[in-house]
């Protein structure tokens, strides 16, 4: 079975160079996790509602792990206080390693995904989320 890490290496790396925000990494893994259960298996991410919709600590946790294992490089957005994550060539060829080993539906969806939360600015994705979502609005700060 595919770890939560090697799905969220594979999103990254579906970026193929291109970082993603936090949030996007966080919605992407919510919506693995809502919409292809059966495919990610039960040791996945477990969300709760957060200030700007789901969120699990243990992304950025796993993040950590990807940057101290040089997969990802993460990196301070200009004019803000959050890192933006970039899989590096190593991480790009683990994550191919991986996508061979992975549920192939479930890889498909993936980067259904990836390009979906890539697609929009943050107001929308979390506007969208909640919109699909609305039990993850609980304790949102979100006024966008």
């Amino acid at each position: 079975m595919t770890t939560r890490q090697e799905w969220l290496l594979m999103a990254l790396a579906h970026r193929n160079g291109d970082p993603m925000s936090p949030a996007q990494i966080q919605k992407a893994m919510f919506l693995m996790r809502e919409e292809a259960a059966d495919l990610v298996g039960r040791e996945f991410y477990d969300f709760i509602p957060y200030n700007y919709g789901p969120f699990d600590a243990r992304v950025y946790h796993d993040l950590d792990n990807l940057v101290q294992d040089g997969l990802v490089t993460s990196s301070q957005f200009p004019g803000r206080s959050w890192n933006i994550y970039t899989a590096t060539p190593a991480g790009i060829g683990e994550a191919a390693a991986s996508k061979r080993q992975a549920n192939e539906r479930g890889v498909r969806y993936l980067a259904k995904v990836v390009d979906w939360v890539s697609s929009m600015t943050f107001p929308q994705l979390v506007r969208a989320i909640y919109a699909k979502y609305p039990q993850y609005k609980a304790n949102s700060v979100f006024t966008g």
